[in-house]
């Protein structure tokens, strides 16, 4: 069950970045952010969870420059 529920803040993640349409994207970065905010929440603090741990850092990164890179108004 570990994998799935990983797979899905990957697969909502890759969708935002993917997505071309400036209309949808705030609401695609949004998905991203609430289910990796949910992922994070459920691994625990050990060593086995810290490669993606490591992604989801990398991630929310990427989705915080393109909000600023498509908005410039948001900091």
């Amino acid at each position: 069950m570990k994998p799935q529920k990983s797979l899905e803040w990957q697969r909502l993640y890759q969708k935002a970045v993917a997505e071309r349409d400036p209309d949808q994207l705030p609401e695609e970065i949004a998905r991203a952010e609430a289910a990796i905010l949910s992922r994070l929440k459920k691994l625990t603090p050990n060593e086995a969870d810290e490669p993606e741990r490591r992604a989801i850092k990398d991630a929310l990164v990427a989705l915080r420059a393109l909000k600023v890179q498509h908005f410039p108004g948001w900091k």
